[in-house]
């Protein structure tokens, strides 16, 4: 016999159903018995007399928007909205499903319909407590286990429940669909994937290139150890878009992963969810939130080479009913990479404070400071036109210069506040601000004008920095016309990117050519002195949107999602002397983005879903290689169509889509200048999994086949540079059996070739990286203690992640996690 309590999900499990024992047994437990249900019995009395008064107090009727789904995700949905205490056996709702609930309804009303086709009946037991059972009960003989949903478990504990190992890292949901706010995952019109952060911690990421790396759908195109900021590819198209809790950023310098909740990718156009953004999706960053319970964390380790950290992790409430939580990461890390000469040094402090002020008015306020040193950053490499792609040199060199040094430090700011008005009506504001300072911002560029050498500048520059702010204050409205249910958003959300540069960069010019056996390091030249009042005003981007949408619901099976952004893009670009830049005009552009999606569930578990939506993108940078480098492009205009399906096969959810997505192309062209010029349209397919295809099996993973062409202008009939054709990826893991606590894990990554120069003239070749891992949780004096050890790129394979950079060299991490 066993006995255990748990917490998941807000709800309270009394574990391994006690069976009753012959008589010569009987004496021998009847102390074990008692005391487990003496112990169960105590716990849910002391849940029942916590929220008794809440569930007295809820009135007869509620609305109701409850999807279609599993019968768990309807009860604990049910549960939160109406304010009653249910207590079932968790036992009797496995694996069942729910037609949902759209409308008002009184309690039993509720759960009845809830129940519809289940078999299952819900009892009234007085002072607003219900249980369920079968509608026709024989007696088993066993004390069956206990789950109790409670009416104050929050969104956010909800959230930190998702994407845990046991589950497969399968979430439900996506905590920010940009405007639209949280959103179950099987019923979204859009293909999303969810890296958790128990995925996160347990393949040791320290930076977003680990997570696009596991990502179903994304690639590194400019890898954070570049020292600029970390580019990514979804679709075909590359972006330094994200957002933040769902408030869109730019792009943004040196981001942590320890303090990140999860990392939600949407593949295609955002246009009407987050406003102007690249065609390819939207990479989201959710910050780690207070916990309902205590969490004292300490993880030590080592992220590869000599990259020693530690990182602490702390959540809880100042006060015993929940109403003042807090959450503190802090970590510092210190020590070379698997790249010689390569050093991180950084510092990360974040704080989270969420004041439950009223069951209905929520506020959250955060912060962090980051300072982060990166020495001997990765070289970008640069092949002229006719020159045929050497194999990929020794990556775990350093092509760069051993002196070359980059520096960021940042502070930010975040507040928010949810107010639900009552059943129909909740109010959302937002507002976050990011501060980034690069006192030191050195690089080193390598061009190859023959298959035997290659030149190099090193460029030192001043000091410079970025403004950024986000907002947003929208309404959600849900009422119902007829039998037609409708959640109407509208309102208005918008950023703003504040640049200084410099007018001091000295650099060395081009010196060479160095042979390709080993790198070639010189010493550091003295510079000029820097002179006074070298930082400038540069540039000012600013992107309003004021947006409306429906969610309608027709029926259990038919439903729909149609909306309309105004999104205006303004820029500005200043030279040193406070002119107008001649390269990069003011200019301001305004368009509506529609979107639409008709969805289809001819059964709970399956989602089918048509959408169509257009975006408004602020024009590419021209890159350091350009006569016209640095530049900003004018606006441009992205369509998309996709169609999708997504089902829940057991304990997996797959998704698939078919898309296509055009928007005028960016390149450089004959005289070295980038600008516009006809349209790049990719089509493609793209499968996703997560979960568990047994107990002790589960895969994360996912295929990417993708036809990129360019219509018009200069290139017209050729492809894109940098676009793969094919990206398959298969992250598992295997639950030991023999060794209780053990897990091996493995990641397989391929990326398909890619042409390297917009003349199709030279091609990567392909390549595949294999990963190894394991887990091992056990315990040390009566406190859980994990133990991980990642071994990246076993092969130690040296190949071009694109045009630009070499792939990461073999390394090793490894660390040990307790809390107490």
């Amino acid at each position: 016999m066993k006995f255990a309590t748990k917490s998941r999900h807000g709800t309270l499990y009394l574990a391994a159903p006690l069976k009753l024992q012959p008589l010569a047994h009987s004496v021998r437990l009847a102390v074990f018995r008692m005391a487990a249900v003496a112990l169960a019995l105590g716990t849910l009395a002391a849940s029942t007399a916590a929220l008794a008064q809440t569930a007295q107090a809820s009135p007869a009727s509620k609305r109701y928007n409850i999807p279609a789904g599993s019968l768990e995700a309807a009860l604990t949905s049910f549960a939160k909205t109406s304010g009653v205490l249910l207590v079932y056996p968790p036992a009797l709702v496995e694996g069942l499903n729910s037609p949902g609930l759209q409308g008002e309804f009184g309690i039993n009303d509720g759960v009845a319909r809830i129940l519809q086709g289940s078999n299952l009946e819900i009892v009234n037991n007085g002072s607003g407590k219900y249980t369920l059972k079968k509608q026709t009960t024989p007696d088993s003989g066993l004390l069956p286990a206990v789950t109790v949903l409670a009416v104050n478990e929050s969104y956010t504990q909800s959230l930190q429940g998702e994407g845990k190992a046991a589950d497969g890292y399968r979430t439900r949901s996506v905590s920010s669909m940009g405007a639209l706010g949280n959103m179950d995952l099987l019923d979204s019109p859009f293909s999303v994937n969810v890296v958790s952060q128990e995925l996160i911690k347990n393949i040791q990421a320290q930076s977003p290139d680990d997570v696009y790396k596991i990502s179903p759908s994304t690639l590194s195109q400019t890898p954070q150890g570049s020292g600029w900021a970390p580019m990514v590819k979804i679709r075909g198209f590359g972006s330094y878009d994200r957002a933040e809790d769902g408030l869109r950023r730019s792009y943004g310098f040196a981001v942590s992963m320890e303090d990140k909740e999860r990392v939600e990718v949407l593949n295609g156009l955002s246009g009407f969810l987050f406003g102007a953004a690249s065609p390819g999706g939207m990479v989201n960053y959710v910050n780690k939130r207070p916990t309902k319970d205590r969490l004292n964390s300490i993880t030590v380790g080592n992220y590869g080479g000599s990259q020693n950290y530690i990182h602490g992790d702390f959540g809880g409430s100042f006060d015993a009913d929940g109403k003042i939580g807090y959450r503190v990461n802090l970590v510092r890390q210190d020590g070379e990479t698997a790249v010689d000469d390569q050093k991180i040094d950084r510092t990360l402090a974040s704080v989270a404070l969420d004041f439950n002020i009223t069951n209905r008015f929520k506020v959250e306020l955060g912060g962090s400071y980051s300072d982060y040193k990166m020495q001997a950053p990765t070289a970008y490499w640069f092949f002229e036109e006719g020159v045929p792609r050497i194999k990929a040199p020794d990556s775990s060199k350093n092509w760069s210069q051993p002196w070359i040094r980059d520096e960021m430090e940042t502070r930010k700011l975040m507040a928010k506040a949810t107010f639900e008005a009552n059943e129909h009506l909740t109010l959302r504001v937002a507002y976050i601000r990011e501060d980034q300072d690069r006192p030191k911002q050195d690089h080193t560029m390598n061009s190859v004008s023959s298959p035997t050498g290659y030149s190099q500048i090193r460029i030192h520059s001043g000091y410079s920095k970025t403004e950024s702010e986000s907002k947003q204050a929208l309404a959600d409205l849900s009422f119902a016309t007829g039998s037609i249910s409708h959640k109407v958003t509208l309102g208005y959300f918008g950023y703003t990117d504040s640049q200084w540069q410099t007018s001091y960069s000295p650099n060395t010019g081009w010196q060479g050519p160095y042979g390709f056996g080993t790198p070639t390091h010189v010493a550091q030249p003295v510079w000029p002195a820097v002179p006074p009042n070298s930082m400038y005003y540069a540039s000012r981007t600013t992107n309003d949107n004021f947006m409306i949408g429906d969610l309608v619901k027709f029926n259990d099976q038919w439903s729909a999602l149609v909306g309309v952004n105004r999104s205006t893009i303004k820029t500005i670009g200043r030279e040193p002397d406070g002119s107008t830049n001649v390269e990069q005009p003011d200019y301001k552009r305004s368009r509506n983005s529609p979107s639409a999606s008709l969805i289809f569930k001819p059964v709970p578990w399956l989602t089918t879903y048509a959408t169509y939506i257009e975006g408004l993108e602020q024009g590419g940078t021209a890159p350091l290689t350009a006569t016209n480098q640095l530049a900003i492009m004018p606006p441009m205009q992205s369509k998309q169509k996709e169609i999708g399906v997504k089902a829940e096969l057991g304990g997996v959810l797959l998704s698939g889509a078919l898309f296509d997505i055009e928007k005028a192309n960016e390149f450089t062209d004959a005289s070295g200048t980038y600008r516009q010029d006809g349209k790049q349209r990719n089509r493609g397919a793209e499968v996703s999994a997560f979960g568990k295809l047994t107990n002790a099996w589960s895969v994360v993973g996912g295929v990417t086949m993708l036809t990129a062409k360019v219509e018009g202008g200069e290139f017209d009939g050729g492809a894109p540079a940098n676009v793969p054709k094919m990206l398959a990826k298969l992250y598992s893991e295997y639950a030991l059996p023999w060794v209780t606590g053990l897990s091996v894990s493995g990641g397989v990554y391929h990326v398909g070739k890619q042409w390297s120069s917009e003349t199709n003239t030279s091609r990567l070749p392909a390549y595949t990286t294999v990963d190894l891992g394991m887990r091992y949780v056990t315990q040390v004096s009566g406190r859980p203690l994990t133990l991980r050890l990642n071994v990246n790129n076993v092969a130690d394979r040296d190949y071009w992640l694109n045009s630009y950079y070499l792939g990461t060299p073999r390394s090793v991490a490894f660390s040990a996690q307790m809390p107490f």
